[in-house]
């Protein structure tokens, strides 16, 4: 990850998996990108950045009657700021068939990467995907705008354990979009002895064939994580620790990649990929004689994107209505058979794909689930380990 960072916070993880499973507390708290501009023209007065878009308000698309929104409505193109691989083409255009809204997609690699864009408050993205702890730090700089439920009737689709977060836990910024896991996607025919845990990543017997993702609290986890370690430790000697066996692995990775990864696995360069579940799953489908996702039995990040609304959206209106769209079961649905990550939409589970849902590389075992971790807020740590990381980079 790049950083300087404000501050790293998300959920209380034990929880967090616990709620997964079972269904916690709603109050408690429970972690892959070329760029286009928009040609859409501002409104004059737009809504405070403290201020949901509402009917009738400049930047809605509802009529000050009431009446229901009307695609016809809208206008302009929606400049939209996500993860690569992370929704299907086929969605996009069927909500420019539905609006006549053109979608444009910009990529990131990392949350910090779209937290350094926000700040900077030259881009007019409508609508970006950040993750579960990064939505609090976006909230807390005032980068996000407010939403308003009753212009969302769709939210009533999305599993009531993924509402109300402790990141959102009024639910007024964000909508909850796909989940997934990070672990170690692996060569089955060069490693026929299979992966069980993070071992393999730190092993010298694998120098040259591994790729880590080029993120720092993902690499702190997994070397934590083989330490038996909590990925949240704010422990000085067990952050130190971590960083020193991050340095000596430095020797054996090939490449620091997080937007590229399963292709970079499935070419061949390297045997053993630290990856986001989905796009490694989405291989591992394609050719399951050769590859496969584990999440390592040590335990691992567990995480939550949900798709917000800038504060600078130049098109909040059509915004509003692809948050909506993306909520039909039978979109979101399409989404998830697309890029194989498991869906925070209840109601799409009857238009998945059976072999999705009966994938424990996308929707994981409980047993497995109960090892994961979502990332916390480290509070001081995170400047002791972003200076690690700059020096493990630079070696």
């Amino acid at each position: 990850m790049k950083r300087p960072l404000a501050r790293l916070f998300t959920l209380a993880s034990l929880c967090f998996a616990a709620m997964l499973l079972a269904g916690c507390d709603n109050s408690t708290s429970p972690t892959a990108r070329p760029g286009a501009g928009s040609s859409a023209t501002p409104s004059a007065t737009q809504p405070s950045a403290d201020q949901p878009i509402t009917a009738g308000q400049p930047g809605s698309t509802q009529p000050a009657s009431g009446a229901n929104g009307s695609a016809k409505k809208l206008s302009g193109v929606l400049n939209l700021y996500i993860w690569s691989e992370y929704i299907p083409p086929a969605v996009l255009e069927e909500f420019t068939k539905r609006t006549g809204v053109k979608v444009n997609v910009d990529n990131y690699d990392s949350n910090e990467t779209l937290l350094q864009k926000l700040q900077s408050g030259v881009v007019d993205y409508d609508l970006c995907v950040p993750t579960d702890y990064m939505i609090k730090i976006l909230i807390e700089q005032k980068l996000l705008r407010p939403l308003d439920a009753a212009r969302l009737p769709n939210l009533k689709n999305v599993d009531p354990r993924f509402l109300k977060r402790g990141f959102d836990p009024e639910q007024r910024f964000c909508v909850p979009y796909l989940w997934g896991t990070t672990g170690v996607g692996y060569n089955k025919q060069s490693l026929p002895g299979g992966v069980e845990g993070w071992g393999a990543m730190f092993d010298p017997a694998n120098k040259g064939k591994i790729l880590m993702l080029d993120d720092m609290r993902e690499c702190f986890a997994a070397a934590l994580k083989s330490m038996g370690k909590s990925l949240n430790s704010t422990n000085a000697d067990d952050i130190k620790a971590a960083a020193e066996l991050l340095k000596k692995q430095k020797a054996l990775v090939k490449t620091y990649n997080s937007s590229d990864y399963d292709n970079i696995l499935a070419s061949g360069d390297v045997s053993l990929a630290q990856g986001y579940n989905g796009q490694i799953a989405k291989l591992a489908a394609k050719e399951p004689a050769k590859f496969a996702y584990v999440i390592p039995k040590e335990g691992t990040t567990w995480s939550m994107d949900a798709m917000c609304i800038p504060v600078k959206a130049q098109n909040p209106d059509a915004a509003v209505a692809f948050l909506n769209f993306i909520l039909e079961p039978e979109i979101a649905a399409q989404i998830v058979n697309g890029v194989n990550y498991a869906s925070t939409n209840a109601a799409a589970k009857a238009f998945i794909k059976k072999e999705i849902l009966e994938n424990p590389a996308i929707y994981p075992p409980a047993d497995l689930l109960k090892k994961c971790e979502a990332m916390e807020d480290l509070g001081e740590a995170t400047s002791l380990m972003d200076r690690y990381w700059t020096e493990i980079k630079a070696e």
